[in-house]
């Protein structure tokens, strides 16, 4: 839900600069013909689960495949091919055992009627034209806003299979999750499923993905302690270095350990900018700092780095325009060129690393202050339940998650300088030096920055109209929060206008359904509350 960069000097949303948001119509097309094979498969799956059959590992494929290829353009026809053959198998796999276990038990079948039927005669673009096909059908036959719908309820259940896949890595317990994605996914094989039942599978996802980041919060301070208020390097030093991105503080936390001994410097990128907050990271002599000044999509931060680099599980990072040969990945679907990392065996990367060049000198940077004082977020928390109480504070703004371009970063800054002495604003995407303003830096770390938003909002009402959230990172988790956020009865949130990701017929369904605002100029937002 909240996000931030950590450079004053970012100048460019990359994404958009370099057109890696838009799908091109193959990848569209083969992504809509796994859409297709995974929500038959949950069909079956859960037809199966009524006759007490274990059905884990074709559940797992539904995670696997939710959370990384459809959640993610940065995969060739090929890795997607691949996948469609994989999920296609276990939909006619699944489909023979519940026809089996039919006929076993005296039951009668009751089996989905498809138009999608791929044989192994098939190319790639006779399976394209499927997808096509199919994805053309859904336009003309089903309703805009049912269609819109549809569309929600499959973005927010992306954004529980990724939660779903991080919970995993630390092997809790994540059935309840699963099942009820299963749910959503065949409610969607039915083009006439009501507005009322999708909106209401829509709900239940939303509650539950905002119970998984809850869940991740406490399975990370269990493995690594408690945050506090750290300063973080941003220099470089001589030596042999890898760098871990994304947002697996187990993978990083792995890298540490098989490093331990050996002369090779480790920095954090993108969103692992928070591990250096936890208590268990600072044991490590090997973790020298954060690198780069970009996030997500940056390719100059890896493309300047002289060392090996580790993409982390569920990393969403796009790879296309960069050198092959020193990335590795945890993730069990690689992008093309990656090298798989498995079973925790990093001797292909700490070996990359050795060969590599490394930092021929170290460069000197200003440090960047990262987490939170507990006390003090607690004391500031009293304070503005007080002064919310006595009418000294009329409103309160949450700056959430930014792209940081020119133009929001104008924005944003803007909308924090017309804050009035009686408006109060928590950012965690912008610092501005205002009495009325605290900056929190937690990156894009949904599992802290959720636990704190607990904490401010146990003694001030959420829904009071005199509360605004602004969210405007374009991601495969921003429906599925804004919508928790309603669920909890925020009145007001804004949103950025997200094309080419988010279609705007998906926003206006937002605007018209769940009452979610566009942003547009600075004077007008801030008036949310005449």
């Amino acid at each position: 839900m909240l996000y931030n960069f950590f450079s004053d000097n970012f100048e460019y949303d990359e994404c958009v600069s370099k057109g890696s948001c838009s799908i091109p119509p193959s990848i569209s097309a083969l992504q809509e013909v796994i859409v297709i094979c995974l929500r038959q498969l949950a069909y079956y799956i859960l037809q199966l689960e009524n006759f007490g059959q274990d059905c884990s590992v074709e559940s797992n494929i539904i995670i696997e495949a939710l959370s990384t290829v459809i959640s993610s353009t940065d995969y060739n026809d090929e890795q997607l091919l691949n996948m469609v053959s994989k999920v296609y198998y276990h939909v006619i796999t699944s489909r023979q055992r519940y026809i089996n276990l039919c006929g076993e038990n005296n039951v009668t079948s009751k089996e989905l009627k498809s138009s999608l039927i791929i044989t192994p005669q098939m190319n790639l673009s006779q399976i394209m034209s499927l997808g096509e096909k199919a994805f053309l059908t859904k336009y003309k036959k089903t309703p805009r806003l049912q269609k819109n719908m549809a569309d929600i309820l499959l973005a927010v259940a992306k954004s529980v299979a990724v939660n779903v896949a991080k919970l995993m890595d630390y092997s809790c317990e994540v059935k309840e999750y699963v099942r009820k994605i299963l749910t959503a996914l065949e409610l969607l094989n039915h083009s006439r499923a009501s507005l009322e039942k999708l909106k209401n599978n829509i709900k239940t996802l939303a509650e539950l993905d905002k119970k998984l980041i809850g869940e991740l919060a406490t399975a990370q301070n269990k493995y690594f302690g408690a945050v506090c208020l750290s300063e973080v390097s941003l220099s470089t030093t001589k030596g042999k270095a890898i760098l871990v991105s994304g947002e697996s503080l187990l993978d990083l936390n792995n890298v540490l350990e098989a490093v331990k001994g050996k002369d090779i410097d480790v920095y954090t990128h993108d969103e692992l900018i928070v591990a250096h907050t936890f208590e268990k990271f600072k044991s490590y002599e090997n973790l020298k700092g954060h690198y780069g000044t970009c996030s997500g999509n940056c390719v100059f931060d890896f493309a300047t780095f002289p060392g090996a680099i580790l993409l982390t599980r569920n990393s969403n990072v796009n790879t296309e325009y960069l050198y092959r040969g020193r990335l590795f990945t945890t993730s069990s679907v690689l992008p093309k060129g990656v090298v798989p990392v498995k079973n925790q065996d990093y001797s292909a990367l700490i070996k990359s690393a050795e060969n590599a060049k490394g930092f021929a000198k170290g460069r000197e940077f200003p440090a960047e202050v990262v987490g939170y004082d507990a006390d003090e977020f607690d004391e500031l928390c009293k304070n503005l339940s007080s002064k919310f109480s006595s009418g000294e504070i009329e409103r309160l703004i949450i700056v959430g998650p930014t792209i940081q371009t020119y133009s929001q970063d104008g924005y944003f800054e803007k909308l924090m300088k017309l804050a009035g002495k009686k408006d109060y604003v928590i950012s965690f995407s912008y610092s501005l030096p205002k009495d009325n303003c605290t900056y929190i830096n937690l990156a894009s770390s949904l599992p802290m920055i959720y636990p704190l938003l607990n904490k401010l909002f146990k003694n001030i009402p959420i829904d009071s109209e005199k509360i605004a959230f602004f969210i405007t990172k374009c991601d495969v988790t921003a429906l599925s929060h804004m919508i928790a956020l309603k669920n909890l009865g925020v009145k007001t949130i804004f949103f950025s206008n997200c094309q080419p990701k988010i279609n705007p017929s998906i926003t206006s369904t937002l605007s018209s359904i769940y009452g979610i605002k566009l942003i547009s100029i600075p004077e007008d937002d801030i008036n949310f509350v005449p």
